[in-house]
């Protein structure tokens, strides 16, 4: 028998730049004349952003400059269909202004051939915060009792990706270029996830109260290194490039894992089932986020008026296998004469499937110091939670992610010691298929295995729409 709750859904919902989650890797969102041409410049025109889709590009900055690029608005408004199990939409609207790229270039002037970059951004931020009440009478299996049956659900994901280093171009002649970029990344992770379900007797006080209850909370952050290499090659009015990112080394990370599972007064087919109740706790525990190996090449084109100059991207990112993200058998250095190891029950586990991506741009002379930008990029999800088949549900990250669309367009305008650069960019994505973060519906089914009482498993039944609006603003500043 099956009694469907219907939730009074109150959501409050913060979410910022959730196109920059880490699943959507050319979601970069740097602001810079490259984000107007929608990311389509491995084979030239990168500016400022060299140092991150081909350092190779760095030389074609003849001047010395100094760049900061800051996102002006961004909107977001996204919805949620069916994300506990009762086709209820949750609809949202909210914005972010932060800065975004910070970049220091210069020529050595003992060595003209030789292009130094140092640049300091934001890769992605994403926050997603859901809190809901709700609650229905129920009649409860073979005794048919009347129960109030509620639930409680609260969650927040945290995530930020900020890189920085140093890029180097060399110009091994008046046509070939060769690059080479080191950069850090520093991510970090706060994940909580605290749902409570409770099934109380409406008159019968004899009856059992019946609970489940789900928290957990990670506060972790990784550090790594990744290298790129690059080349471009220039002829007359065409331009090509090829760029190789080294997947991510992992120089330390830490991490932060509570986590707590209790099932009491469940009862199976009328049978009552012996409670569950797991807790643990520990600090300083090994945690690992990782970066795609990844290849890409582009190629630019300067119309015969010289006035427009077309631009043409692809990568290719290699997949990631299941790996465990937070690892509670291993304690991180410096702490392992404090900290023990633990159980599997703190670990969890992600991982990423290949994606390619493509990308178009175009670059038009209206006068001698303004020009039109646009673009349009695809930015394909790699999340895919059927790499962790065989892992319990609620041991792998819950997040929301769709393939995203971007369309862009802005003006340029060129100063005697600079260019000032507004844009727009337009991204929308669905996703029909997604895992819900909940299955509300009673009796139910009891799995101890996969910590599931009074509700029925996830299914990937939620859809997701995302539609966002940014605006953008950049400016540069070049010195002898």
């Amino acid at each position: 028998m099956r009694i469907k709750l219907i939730l009074l859904f109150i959501f409050i919902i913060t979410n910022i730049a959730v196109f920059a989650q880490p699943n959507n890797y050319w979601s970069m969102g740097s602001n810079t004349q490259a984000s107007i041409l929608a990311g389509a410049v491995v084979g030239g025109g990168s500016g400022i952003t060299s140092i991150f889709y081909n350092p190779a590009g760095i030389s074609e900055l003849t001047s010395n400059n100094i760049s900061l690029d800051a996102s002006l608005f961004h909107f977001n408004y996204n919805t949620y269909t069916n994300p506990y199990g009762y086709g209820k939409e949750a609809e949202y609207l909210d914005y972010e202004v932060q800065p975004r790229f910070f970049s220091y270039l210069f020529h050595p002037k003992s060595t003209p051939k030789l292009s130094i970059q140092f640049a300091v951004f934001s890769r992605g931020v994403s926050l997603v915060k859901l809190a809901d009440f709700g609650k229905e009478e129920v009649v409860e299996p073979v005794t048919n009792i009347k129960k109030t049956y509620s639930v409680n659900f609260d969650y927040e994901n945290r995530y930020s990706d900020y890189w920085g280093g140093i890029g180097l171009s060399y110009s091994l002649s008046d046509k070939l270029t060769l690059g080479y970029s080191l950069l850090g990344s520093v991510k970090v992770l706060t994940y909580y996830h605290n749902s409570h379900i409770n099934l109380v007797p409406v008159e019968d006080s004899l009856s059992d109260n019946s609970n489940w209850q789900y928290y957990d909370r990670q506060d972790l952050y990784v550090v790594s290194f990744i290298n790129k290499i690059g080349l471009q090659y220039r002829e007359n009015r065409w331009s090509i490039g090829l760029n190789i990112t080294t997947p991510s080394i992992r120089l330390y990370g830490d991490g932060y894992h509570r986590r707590e599972v209790s099932m009491t007064n469940i009862y199976d087919n009328g049978v009552k089932v012996p409670d569950l109740i797991l807790s643990e706790t520990n600090n300083h525990i090994v945690a690992n986020f990782k970066e795609p190996f990844s290849i890409s090449a582009g190629v630019t084109c300067l119309s015969n008026s010289k006035k427009t100059r077309l631009f043409f991207s692809a990568e290719y990112f290699a997949a990631i296998d299941s790996y465990k993200a937070i690892d509670n058998s291993k304690v991180a250095n410096y702490y392992k004469e404090d900290y023990s190891p633990g159980t599997d029950f703190l670990t969890f586990h992600y991982g990423a499937k290949s994606v390619f991506n493509v990308g178009f741009g175009m670059r038009h002379s209206i006068s001698d110091n303004i020009e039109v930008l646009g673009g349009f990029k695809t930015d394909f999800s790699s999340y895919n939670v059927d790499l962790n088949k065989g892992i319990p549900h609620l041991n792998q990250y819950q997040r929301g992610s769709s393939n995203l669309y971007h369309i862009t367009g802005g003006l340029r305008s060129v100063l005697s010691r600079g260019s000032i650069l507004l844009g727009i960019e337009y991204t929308f994505g669905y996703n029909n298929g997604m895992p819900q973060f909940g299955n509300y519906h009673y009796p139910g089914v009891y799995d101890p295995d996969r910590f599931i009482a009074l509700q029925e498993t996830p299914k990937k039944e939620m859809k997701f729409a995302y539609n966002g609006i940014g605006i953008y603003f950049g400016l540069v500043f070049s010195f002898d």
